[in-house]
């Protein structure tokens, strides 16, 4: 019932079906009335086959049982009688052919619900992994957006001589931070250059004009690859900050990027480099944390090339060497180094 047969197969296994049982009741069950072998097969036909094939063999079956008990198998001599009485099972069998057919479309209905049902379940399952993962994702942030706050002003309440100074620093840092949140939220359809989008994200953190140093050409990536890479940094300078080269008073950053030469291929490679020194020595971690398991998930779609993190002693050193195509750059983009 569930796979529609082509019409040539129905016909064919309604015919099969009611010429076996025509034969097997002429032959052994001559004793009963002659439509009821003919009932239950007819019914049985039109629930798996359909009221076309159902009607089919209604017609085939009364054929076949008048031709059995006219005299000289000729359904021309039938009697009155036997006339009526096949009329009878024509009607009779026409009414549950369209009750079978009935039960036939419930059925098909059912199991039609019941997998839209499953499929329904899959997808909640689905949605309920990746609700999951975005919270995962989301209390990571806000740990993340706290430890930088702190550690703001911290610096700065150490840096200021005054009270008032200290607190007219720390607006402005928290603005600036704010600002650097807004572009990690921000899904505009323009571009970003990468300097203007470096100097917002790190903005908060220059508590010291020297401690992150940015050095780079002029360049614009896509909206996506913009977004990627400026949760990247984002990511990078929460954890210098809680670990790292900006956790302590001497530790600095710095960070370069420019695009290599032409292949032969006609793409080029977008070199980007997070390099901190003079930070506490620095340790591999012995498994992969949340943190660095999001700088993949964020850049791997976007940056088709290696994408690597060097826990070296005296700094960690983080670098994207991705391959990049003349279609993947907005116009405008410049190469300057």
């Amino acid at each position: 019932m569930r796979h529609k047969l082509a019409p040539g197969w129905g016909y064919l296994i309604a015919f099969s079906v009611i010429a076996g049982i025509g034969i097997l009741r002429a032959m052994y069950i001559t004793s009963l009335l002659p439509w009821l072998p003919f009932i239950p097969a007819v019914m049985f036909l039109g629930l798996l086959l359909g009221s076309r094939f159902g009607f089919f063999s209604m017609a085939l079956a009364a054929v076949f049982a008048g031709v059995s008990i006219a005299p000289g198998h000729d359904p021309r001599n039938l009697s009155a009688q036997q006339w009526c009485a096949t009329l009878l099972f024509i009607l009779i069998m026409t009414f549950m052919v369209f009750v079978v057919d009935k039960l036939r479309a419930a059925y098909r209905r059912n199991d039609l619900l019941l997998a839209s049902s499953e499929n329904a379940a899959a997808l909640l399952i689905e949605r309920e992994g990746e609700l999951a993962m975005v919270n995962a994702e989301l209390s990571h942030r806000l740990k993340n957006q706290l430890t930088v706050v702190q550690a703001i002003v911290s610096q700065i309440i150490r840096r200021s001589d005054t009270l008032a100074g200290a607190e007219r620093a720390i607006s402005e840092r928290l603005s600036a931070f704010g600002r650097a949140t807004d572009l990690l939220l921000e899904f505009g359809e323009h571009e970003h250059e990468i300097g203007r989008l470096l100097e917002t994200v790190v903005a908060p953190l220059q508590v010291a004009s020297n401690r992150i140093s940015c050095e780079g050409g002029s360049l614009r990536l896509t909206r996506e690859a913009s977004l990627a890479l400026a949760l990247a940094i984002h990511e990078l300078a929460t954890n210098a900050t809680k670990y790292g080269a900006l956790s302590n008073e001497d530790g600095r950053v710095e960070i370069t990027w420019h695009l290599s030469e032409p292949q032969a291929d006609g793409s080029t490679h977008f070199i980007f480099r997070w390099q901190e020194v003079g930070g506490p020595p620095v340790q591999k971690p012995v498994r992969r944390g949340f943190g660095t398991a999001l700088l993949q998930r964020a850049l791997v779609p976007y940056f088709d090339g290696k994408i690597s993190t060097d826990f070296r002693p005296d700094g960690l050193i983080f670098e994207i060497d991705a391959k990049v195509s003349p279609s993947d750059l907005p116009p405008g983009r410049s190469t300057e180094q």
